[in-house]
This record gives C-alpha cells, structure tokens and sequence, in this order.
C-alpha cells in the first residue's frame, strides 16, 4: 500500500506543536493538505511545512479525493459534524482528545464511520509511551500484588482571555468543559486502560480564581473494576504541572513522576529499582503509526472510538454527579 494520505484539519497550537510533524514523520505517512479558516495563518503554515494543498473551508478538504485519512485538531465542537462528513465521504478519522462533548455525539461518530466502513481513532498519545505499556506488564505479571488505588495529579499553566488562541478550552459551548475534559481526559483514558471499566465516580468540579465560566479545578474519586479506586486532580491555572502518577497494590508500589518522563520507581517487599522508558521525541509519531498501520492491515487502531467514548461516559457521569448545570443539555440519561 501507498503512504496514507492525510488531510489535517484544524492547525492551532497542538498541530504545529506535534501533529503536523509527526503526520509527516510517520512511517506510511504523507501529510498533503490542511484547512484553518483564516488564509493568512493557513498560508503560513502550509509554507512553514511544507503542505501543499490549503483550505479555508474543511468541505473543501473533505473533497479532495487526493486524501485518504483526516485529523481533526479543532475545538472539541467541530469533532461530530467533521468526523461524521469525513465518514460519508469515505475518509478514515483520527480526532484528538476528548472525542466529543459527549457521549451521545461520540456515539453518532462511532456510528457513523461504522456505517461507512472506515476507521475512527482517539488521540490518547499516551497509551504510547513505553512506560505505559511498562506499568500494563507489571500490573498484569502481579508485580505489586493485586491492585488496591491509584492516584494522578496534573495541572497545565492554562490563564486564558477571550480571543486568545486556545480560549475555546474553557468556553463550555466549544470545549464541553474545562480542566476534566481537556488535560483529565488522558488520564482517564490511562485509568480505564490498566483498571478496567467505569463502576462509580464522585466528584468535585469548580471555578476556582479564574473569570471564565468552566472549571479549573476537579477532583474525581473512581470505583473501577474489582474495586479498584481511583484519584484524579486537574487543575488549570499554576505554575507548573506536576504530572505525578501512583498506584499501590497489595504487594508494592509503582510511581511516575513526572508521567511524561518515562522514569518508573518500582517498590515491592525484595526492594527499590528505578527504570527508564521515555517517550517518543514527538508524542504524536506512534500514535499516527498505530493508525496507519490499522488502515493497511484492515485491523482497528490501538484507541478505537469506542474506548475514546468510555472516557467521555466517565467525564459526563462526573459533571452530571457535580451538578454541573451547563453540561445539563448534553447528559446522556
């Protein structure tokens, strides 16, 4: 098979930070148009790497028959009606994180490209960390014993004003939320993947020293599979982001902190160790190759849109149980 053709959709920060190159980077991979609505912002970036088509509407792009796969990087509004219209046009879709505002637009983008035949993967770039994949083998080889709790802490500097690139994070209409949905939703993502599904969340969301409407603070206690309990805390609005990651079994421990590092403290009763799995210089490059294998072997990619779904179910149940008011109209009874 050719490289796959891919159209991006959306070039914000995140595109030029890591999507863009690692769509170019790939193996497989050829990045060969990309749309933004604002020509001059498009224009450059088209000419900073190197695309060689640009469209101001995505319509357009969705068009090109020159495109075999889309990822759409754009406010979390966009993610159903662009992954639906890329479906029906035949195109395989890689949406960043979270998949949707909600469950039930994540179940019309599953449906939909189920209905067409064509790929739908979640970008949790984080399910491709080696560490990652680390922690899964010590925790299924029984390494600290069975698992009793977990707890994560992350945070990202975010103090955001209205038109500021980004602002969209923390506008509920077009992100669906604020610090849960946007930097919680990986690590959920992580949670659901080493513990299992979703039995019971309580939550605390606010808005906390920040004048916009959605949180920059949650805190989430989880009830997972066999009884596995759960911590999680985002905050937006610090100074730094401490990314910190525990779990604790009947028979040792398992910390990684910072999580992006790679570098894992491993305790058990025969000692201390310290291992090191960084991730990929571009976080995005395994994700993207992930995929594009996917579509050469007729296989599914290793975060399906089912899965990205799960995340939003655990994320709408802890609103709802916050009594998030504004995310009433899109709960998923």
């Amino acid at each position: 098979m050719a490289r796959l053709r891919w159209g991006l959709i959306g070039c914000g920060d995140v595109a030029r930070k890591r999507v863009a190159e690692a769509l170019q980077r790939a193996k497989g991979s050829e990045l060969v148009a990309a749309c933004r609505r604002d020509p001059q912002a498009l224009e450059a970036f088209c000419r900073e790497f190197d695309v060689p088509r640009g469209y101001c509407d995505a319509e357009e792009l969705l068009n090109d028959e020159g495109v075999d796969a889309v990822y759409i990087a754009t406010p979390v509004v966009y993610h159903e009606p662009l992954t639906v219209a890329a479906a029906q046009r035949g195109k395989h879709v890689l949406v960043e994180k979270p998949m949707a505002r909600s469950t039930a637009e994540c179940d019309r983008m599953i449906a939909a490209c189920e209905d067409a035949g064509v790929l739908l993967g979640v970008a949790y770039y984080r399910r491709f960390y080696p560490v990652v994949r680390r922690i899964e083998e010590l925790l299924e080889g029984g390494a600290i014993g069975r698992p009793l709790a977990a707890a994560i802490v992350t945070a990202n500097p975010f103090d955001l004003r209205p038109g500021e690139e980004g602002y969209w994070r923390v506008v509920p209409e077009l992100g669906g939320g604020g610090a849960l949905m946007d930097i919680g939703s990986h690590r959920i993502d992580l949670l659901l993947h080493w513990f299992g599904p979703l039995e019971d969340v309580k939550a605390h969301v606010a808005t906390v020293a920040a004048e916009y409407e959605c949180e920059n603070c949650a805190s989430l206690t989880m009830r997972l599979a066999r009884g596995v309990h759960a911590q999680l805390l985002c905050l937006f609005g610090t100074p730094g982001d401490p990314d910190s990651c525990a779990i604790w079994g009947t028979a040792g421990q398992l910390e990684c902190t910072p999580l992006n590092s790679g570098t894992l403290r491993i305790r058990t009763q025969s000692g201390e160790r310290i291992e090191r799995h960084p991730p990929a210089s571009n976080y995005n490059v395994p994700l993207v190759e992930d995929f594009v294998d996917a579509v050469r072997r007729g296989g599914m990619p290793r975060v399906t849109g089912r899965e990205g779904r799960e995340t939003n179910r655990v994320i709408e149940r802890a609103y709802r149980e916050a009594g998030m008011r504004w995310r009433a109209d899109r709960s998923n009874r």
